[in-house]
């Protein structure tokens, strides 16, 4: 049984905090996810999904570019997509040397499911914060990334 650690916080453990932060995540992700029948779909897909969404087809390396990860990376990521039917790669028409990533029927159904389960892992995530408080850890992560 996990226990709350109510003690304030030390600075020094800053790393570990949002390990935690994002193992918990993770671990609730996958159990809404699996709860809906998704079980082929990591939390680490996510992000690419959520641009494709967003943005319609999308060249590799601007893909990478919005999620902030290599290029060798958001390969393997999108090859397991592509391999479970959730995204395809087309030549773009404007350059055949270009690699477009596109969403598929299969991934574009589930969107709503997607959405749903984002926002119920951030109302967990800030359950009991003012809106304010909301938005102050997410300027001092952003100043801590900013920092590298």
């Amino acid at each position: 049984m996990k226990t709350k650690n109510t003690q304030a916080a030390n600075p020094d453990s800053i790393l570990f905090l949002v390990s935690r932060l994002q193992e918990r995540a993770f671990r609730f992700l996958t159990a809404e996810l699996k709860k809906r029948g998704i079980e082929t779909v990591e939390p680490s897909h996510g992000a690419i999904l959520r641009q494709l969404f967003l943005h319609g087809p999308l060249p590799m390396n601007r893909l990478a570019h919005l999620i902030d990860r290599t290029k060798p990376t958001v390969t393997v990521l999108v090859n397991k997509l592509e391999k479970h039917g959730y995204v395809k790669r087309l030549a773009d028409p404007q350059d055949n040397r270009v690699t477009l990533v596109q969403a598929t029927e299969k991934a574009s159904a589930l969107s709503s499911d997607f959405e749903q389960v984002s926002r119920m892992m951030l109302e967990r995530i800030f359950k009991g914060f003012l809106p304010e408080e909301r938005q102050a850890l997410a300027d001092y992560l952003q100043k801590s990334v900013n920092n590298f």
